[in-house]
């Protein structure tokens, strides 16, 4: 822990001596006592309210390419920079979430060597209606926010032809294995959310629904390592935020038409289309998107069980073929009533048919490593899934400047069934079958899920600097939440009776399980500003109630708890480019129903898995500390953090004396991770953009299990590169390299992992068109491998899918704009007639 508090302390000392550095260099800077000023605020267009970590910077209009200075919009979208040379510039204006803005020819006299811009508005997507701006897009490939990081899909040119797990791979912090499991910072425990909200196509199979939505529907990837009291609580390690593209136009009236196509080796195949149509007061949408993937993958696996000697190693080889379709769409619209009124609806709709065809050789051994018996498994698995999300949106703007009122509803839904057939073989030691009776049996699965919820949020100012251009010095916000879900999980098994030829159902295995949970919540969160200062403290407070039942056995579980969730953020500024960020967080993790459901699955008849009813929610206090500077092109950031977790949900193995494990999520005392964060975004030339980053942490489990002491520790490290690089008039390059150490479970390791991919794309008609190639895994490394040691057993695994792949995309995007017309502001006017000169 010390050293890793060193590590921080370094890296936040070297940011701040850098800062200092600067400073200095600039007080000795020669301005013959011309005090220059130029300050303005940055607000959204739409609904006025300040954008906070804005970016303005000013460059020379002789050489566009050289920056003079720069600095970043404080919380209430103020910036103001100073002691420059007299001249002529041109203003860029970049935030997340937002086109790069140009104001040129901005003139700072001798006469005049203080300049207001006054409110600069920006508006979020393509549009953008003020004369004075022109609009590029031109977004950083990597924004950070106040208390997130903001991943711009669009400048991923992954983005023309992966899904969304592809381009998770190139977001800092976030990891995600070959099995597509997804972890943050380490943790698997994270919450995702699409466009801020909690998805019903996500209950389910969460990775088999981020496979099937392409990049290119995707507008940003938003990560919240420590989310304030007004976010949802779950989510160990915070929260993965994906926001959907809405398909909005660059003009008032127009159109908006993509369409994409891409295909890779091994029969991997994607369409995806979009629509939006723009009138008045109302922005139309739509996209649709198919996917055919076919997937390869294998495994092996070793165990020693030291509970037996006649059952002591079990050896097991694996080779699946995955053939997998999924149809994806969303249509919704923005209304605009009025100034003061804005209703938006959307639906989305998800539907997926995977097939899988599993082949799997199981050899046993005594100690003195002699075969004991051999069997081959085959599994025939047919799944399908469908599910629809609605959601409803209404925004009131009150006559006070920054109240307003948002209520939102959400209906989600979603079906999935099952049919699987599996044939066990007995072989002799040369692989050739005992008999001519396998056992035979088929798996039936209907699970359901449904959930409601409604929330409102009301943004109250306290204090507003009318003085200073309507600055908002502080407020608060009130909200709650209601959320109500039900999930129905039906298994049956059915075996082959050989003297009837009739298959027959096993009642002592049959499953149904009922699970219900109801959460209400209510929040409340105090902004205030002082100088430089600024701090946030909220409060959320959920009561949950639930009630679970084995149907077939007839068994109930009741569970309802009272939980609180205090949130504390302060931040300190040192100079315009370099702030102090702290912030700490509560926050919970709830058991999922098939942690919960008792019900034992025996689709491997050796490695069986099986729910915890009596398992209780995990709790996690997270402190983060972290210091923001941003240099001319380029912004630094770094951060400690630390978790402590109570009543850690983690899954636990036991093997028998038959050689058989079985797998079971149990509470363990407490896990503390804590380590340190480095992220570097910006340009290193007009061509060449990188995003780096890298964490260093330790992870600490402790507790015991089944009367088994668990003392469990370890370090571990990864690290990203993505470097784009645009050659003019020829083509763009993305290298994107990820790397992750040695990781700590309850019972043993999982493996390191490493994938480098390379993609090329070339644009034509004005960046209408654009055709790409792409590498994934061009090492061809990417694997999923773990280790496990124990008093009573050993487990060795390894797991790969499709290794290195080719990808080859198209695509073309069509639409209207109306002319932009330009035109220098009045006093700009005047002093160019009156200067006549530059500095």
């Amino acid at each position: 822990m010390r050293y890793l508090l060193s590590l921080v302390l370094v890296a936040i000392l070297s940011v701040s001596l850098v800062a200092q550095d600067l400073q200095e260099a600039n007080r000795k800077k020669d301005l013959s006592g011309v005090k220059t000023k130029l300050a303005g605020r940055i607000i959204d267009f739409d609904s006025g309210n300040p954008i906070e970590a804005a970016t303005v910077q000013i460059f020379s209009t002789n050489d566009t390419t050289k920056l003079v200075k720069g600095t970043a919009t404080d919380k209430d979208g103020n910036f103001v920079i100073a002691d420059f040379k007299p001249g002529k510039y041109e203003v860029r204006v970049s935030s997340i979430g937002y086109n790069t803005s140009k104001l040129k020819e901005v003139f700072v006299s001798l006469e005049s060597p203080e300049v207001s811009l006054g409110d600069i508005k920006i508006k979020a997507g393509d549009e953008f209606v003020t004369s004075e701006i022109t609009v590029e897009a031109e977004q950083n490939f990597m924004e950070m926010g106040v208390d997130k990081k903001v991943f711009n899909v669009e400048k991923d040119i992954n983005s023309e032809s992966g899904s969304v797990t592809d381009v998770l791979k190139n977001v800092p912090s976030v990891t995600i294995d070959s099995d597509g499991r997804i972890s943050l910072r380490g943790s698997g425990n994270v919450k995702i959310l699409i466009n801020g909200k909690p998805s019903g196509l996500l209950s389910t199979d969460p990775i088999g629904v981020l496979e099937s939505i392409p990049a290119n529907t995707v507008d940003r990837i938003e990560i919240i390592n420590n989310p304030s009291a007004k976010y949802d609580p779950e989510g160990m390690s915070g929260i993965i935020n994906i926001v959907l593209k809405k398909g909005k136009t660059e003009s008032k009236t127009g159109y908006t038409y993509n369409l994409s196509l891409n295909a890779g080796t091994g029969d991997k195949y994607n369409l995806s289309t979009g629509l939006s149509y723009r009138t008045g007061k109302w922005n139309l949408y739509g996209n649709y998107s198919y996917r055919s993937f076919n997937m390869d993958a294998s495994g092996v696996s070793r165990s020693n069980n030291f509970l037996s000697d006649s059952m002591f190693a079990l050896n097991t080889s694996s080779n699946m073929f995955n053939k997998m379709r999924s149809h994806f769409g969303t249509v919704g619209f923005d209304f605009d009533i009025n100034k003061e009124n804005y209703l938006g609806m959307s639906l989305s709709y998800s539907n997926r048919d995977r097939n899988r065809n599993e082949l799997t050789n199981y050899k046993n051994f005594d100690k003195l490593l002699n075969p004991t018996f051999f069997y081959d498994m085959h599994v025939a698995d047919e799944e399908t899934e469908d599910g629809i999300d609605a959601n409803l949106n209404y925004k009131l703007n009150f006559n006070k400047k920054f109240q307003d009122l948002t209520i939102s509803s959400q209906f989600s839904t979603s079906n999935e069934k099952g049919d699987i057939n599996s044939n066990r073989q007995y072989m002799n030691y040369n692989s050739i079958p005992v008999n001519n009776t396998p056992n035979i049996q088929k798996e039936y699965l209907d699970s359901k899920y449904r959930s409601f919820s409604v929330q409102g949020d009301y943004v109250h100012p306290l204090k507003i600097d009318e003085a200073h251009g309507f600055k908002l010095v502080s407020k608060f916000e009130l909200g709650f939440r209601s959320q109500i879900r039900n999930t129905d999980d039906n298994y049956r098994l059915d075996t082959l009776n050989y003297s009837t030829n009739v298959f027959n159902t096993d009642a002592s295995v049959s499953n149904d399980f009922s699970y219900n949970e109801q959460i209400h919540a209510v929040y409340g969160t105090f902004e205030d500003k002082i100088k430089r200062f600024g701090y946030q403290i909220g409060l959320r407070l959920e009561q949950t109630f639930t009630k679970s039942e084995q149907l077939v056995t007839s068994q109930n579980y009741d569970n309802s708890y009272f939980s609180f969730f205090p949130s504390v953020f302060v931040k300190q500024g040192l100079s315009d480019d370099f702030e102090l960020q702290a912030s700490f967080t509560r926050r919970i993790n709830r058991p999922s129903l098939w942690s919960l459901n008792p019900f034992v699955i025996r689709t491997d008849p050796q490695n069986l898995r099986t729910g915890n009813p009596d398992l209780k929610p995990e709790y996690v206090n997270g402190v983060e500390v972290g210091a923001v500077k941003y240099f001319t092109a380029f912004t630094l950031t770094s951060s400690v953090f630390y978790r402590l977790t109570t009543d850690v949900i983690t899954r636990y193995s036991v093997f028998d004396s038959n050689g058989v494990a079985t797998n079971k999520p149990e509470n363990l005392s407490q896990a503390r991770n804590y380590g340190v964060e480095l992220i570097g975004s910006g340009s290193l030339a007009k061509w060449w953009n990188v995003n780096a980053s890298a964490s260093y942490f330790r992870s600490e489990l402790d507790g015991n299990i089944q009367s088994a002491e668990i003392d469990n520790s370890g370090y571990s490290w990864t690290a990203k590169l993505i470097s784009n690089m645009s050659f003019k008039d020829l083509f763009d390059v993305q290298l994107s390299y990820f790397y992750q150490g040695l990781n700590v479970t309850t019972q043993g390791t999982f493996n390191p992992m490493q994938s480098l991919d390379f993609t090329v794309k070339k644009d034509f008609l004005q960046k209408r068109m654009s055709i790409g190639f792409r590498i994934r895994d061009l090492l061809n490394t990417m694997g999923f491998g773990f280790s496990q040691s124990t008093s009573t057993f050993t487990r060795d695994s390894y797991r790969r899918r499709d290794g290195r792949t080719f990808f080859l995309t198209f695509t073309y995007r069509i639409g209207t704009d109306d002319k932009k017309q330009k035109r220098k502001p009045q006093q700009q006017e005047e002093n160019m007639d009156r200067e006549g000169q530059e500095f």
